[in-house]
């Protein structure tokens, strides 16, 4: 498990034990309010991939607040964040901000984030020409990112058919991004209860293809 995978669930954790803090003598309060600071600082590392740095930090919040509870000026004790399982999809042809912006938005509804990166077959037949990358770089790519917790290449034939293995509790859509009207209806007869989310807002002008377009103007000559 390397630094920022320890330090995700370090914070996933720490976030969820705050909801037992109570404080038995108030005179604690501007302590615990600096074990907060130390907690918002990890959050800040974690953004920005110094994840060594937020592990540092958080470990200070956690020996503050352990402090308190031993000197009986709080109650507080450690919990165990209930699993959401947050699922994602999509092309990811030519990787863009947009793209990380919607995956770190994604992340963020749960605990874990699953996301089905398309098949080169069904590229060509849903856009009418070949993706850039083949399905096994785009794969690779979407992996190494920091906010996936597995990424995996969907079905040719059934789009379900990693909905159904995944089981997620949490379906994460891009603001513009195409789903069958039945979509719904069919995960519910398949038995599953997955809240469908839409992004309430598209992240700048970026575009797969206006990039590919970009870049034709300028060295296709």
């Amino acid at each position: 498990m390397d630094a920022c995978e320890r330090l995700s669930k370090y914070l996933a954790t720490f976030k969820e034990s705050l909801k037992s803090l109570k404080l038995i003598d108030t005179s604690s309060s501007r302590i615990v309010d600096l074990a907060l600071s130390y907690f918002n600082d990890s959050k800040y590392y974690f953004e920005k991939g110094d994840c060594i740095t937020g592990l540092v930090t958080i470990s200070y919040a956690e020996g503050i607040l352990d402090a308190l509870k031993l000197l009986n000026m709080i109650e507080w004790h450690w919990q165990k964040p209930i699993e959401r399982i947050v699922l994602a999809a999509g092309s990811f042809d030519i990787i863009h901000p947009g793209h990380i912006e919607f995956l770190k938005w994604a992340s963020s509804l749960g605990s874990k984030l699953y996301v089905i990166v398309s098949r080169d077959e069904n590229y060509k037949r849903f856009k009418g020409f070949n993706p850039v990358f083949k399905e096994s770089e785009r794969l690779c790519i979407v992996s190494s990112l920091r906010y996936i917790y597995r990424a995996l290449l969907g079905s040719i034939e059934n789009i379900l058919k990693s909905v159904e293995e995944i089981k997620p509790d949490v379906i994460a859509l891009g603001y513009d991004q195409l789903l069958d009207i039945n979509f719904d209806k069919e995960i519910r007869i398949k038995g599953l209860n997955a809240k469908v989310i839409r992004m309430d807002s598209r992240i700048g002008s970026y575009s797969s293809s206006n990039i590919k377009d970009r870049i034709c103007s300028e060295w296709c000559r």
